[in-house]
């Protein structure tokens, strides 16, 4: 068997709210669709890194059909984690753009890194990992 991560599909109540604060983040738009039916109605804008299909895809989806889902209290059921230079310019900008800091970046140590959580303006939790002060 051969497998692969390529998407991840992020569930989202707002695509317009959200997608400004991921363009913050770094990322590029790769295309906008709609598409489905019923239940599987959705809207979506597809971003990665690079701008297109040759790197790891977030994919903001909004279920047209569905009540907006709930606000994910922490620390929820799944974080996406973004490697960054700089973590703590990166929660400054969170909070310019819609989001938040939920925990501020400090040194790990024991992993190597500099971590911080921060939460998009909808809630969901993207843990940044970067290198250590001063490293």
């Amino acid at each position: 068997m051969s497998i692969a991560m390529r998407f991840t599909k992020l569930v989202v109540g707002d695509i317009a709210l959200c997608e400004p604060f991921y363009l913050a983040m770094g990322l590029k738009v790769v295309s906008r669709n709609e598409g489905g039916e019923l239940e599987v109605h959705q809207e979506q804008c597809w971003l990665s890194a690079s701008g297109d299909m040759t790197s790891h895809v977030l994919i903001l989806s909004r279920f047209v059909e569905l009540p907006k889902p709930s606000r994910p209290s922490y620390p929820g059921e799944a974080w996406l984690t973004f490697s960054d230079v700089d973590v703590d310019a990166t929660c400054a900008g969170a909070e310019a753009h819609g989001g938040s800091v939920v925990r501020a970046g400090e040194d790990r140590p024991e992993h190597g890194v500099r971590a911080a959580i921060i939460a998009d303006p909808e809630g969901h939790h993207i843990e940044l990992v970067g290198p250590m002060a001063g490293a």
